[in-house]
Order: structure tokens, then sequence, then C-alpha cells
């Protein structure tokens, strides 16, 4: 009987540690994808407008 216990635990350790690596692995490869199309989508994207408001504000400063 020690010995079906020693196998079962054994199997489920197996499946825990694939489940993991298999997890673990398509967090990573969804992380990098995602960083590498946001950087290509939009590579002259103007993030703001000149209007008058900012004039000011950049005037101010000096």
């Amino acid at each position: 009987m020690k010995k079906d216990d020693e196998k079962r635990r054994s199997f489920l350790k197996q499946i825990l540690g694939a489940t993991a690596m298999v997890a673990g692995s398509a967090l990573i490869g969804k992380q990098a994808q995602a960083g590498e199309k946001t950087a290509a989508r939009h590579p002259n994207e103007v993030l703001y407008k000149k209007t008058a408001a900012f004039k000011d504000y950049y005037d101010s400063l000096r």
C-alpha cells in the first residue's frame, strides 16, 4: 500500500509541475506579443495637441 501512495504522489507532482510550466510559458509569451504590437502600431502618434493653453503654460516656464 505504501508503494501505491508513492506512485500517486509522484504522478500528482508531475501533473502539477507540467501544469505550472505550461501556464508560465503561456503568460510569458502573451506579454512579449503585447509589447511588440503596441510599439509598432503607432510610431509617430502625437499624444497632445498644441493649444493656446499649452502655449501659455510653456511660456510661463521660461
